[in-house]
């Protein structure tokens, strides 16, 4: 079933779509699986981070090899529809991570936009910022 079709008559199936899709990149993360990270993200993706901005490519290429998940949690998911092709998800969050071998551990705000992409939605652009 595509994801459009359900989530534009149910904001309950958009939720959980969105929450899966951002379950699935945390996984996709921790378990340094490439090919199940990239098969989420959007043709023109980009990535918003303390370390910088990086589309596609650089995210998958250069960041990804380098930087090691070890903890990830949501709290407090807020979903938004924009348009019949466009909807966020914005969280807190906790993460333990390493970037080079150096630790970063803190809570932090997360705002994932999602597109429609072949039917499905896709992750547009996601981006980190510390908790205020």
């Amino acid at each position: 079933m595509a994801d459009d079709n359900a989530a534009s008559r149910d904001p309950e199936h958009l939720r959980k779509i969105l929450i899966a899709r951002e379950h699935a990149r945390t996984d996709a993360w921790l378990r340094k699986d490439r090919k199940a990270l990239e098969a989420l993200l959007a043709p023109d993706f980009v990535e918003i981070n303390s370390l910088g901005r990086f589309g596609k490519e650089e995210l998958l290429d250069t960041l990804f090899p380098i930087l090691t998940l070890y903890e990830f949690t949501m709290e407090e998911p807020l979903i938004h529809k924009f348009a019949n092709n466009t909807a966020t998800i914005s969280y807190r969050c906790h993460e333990v991570l390493t970037v080079n071998g150096t630790k970063t551990e803190g809570t932090f705000r997360v705002t994932a936009t999602y597109t429609i992409n072949n039917n499905q939605y896709r992750l547009s652009v996601w981006q980190i910022s510390p908790a205020t």
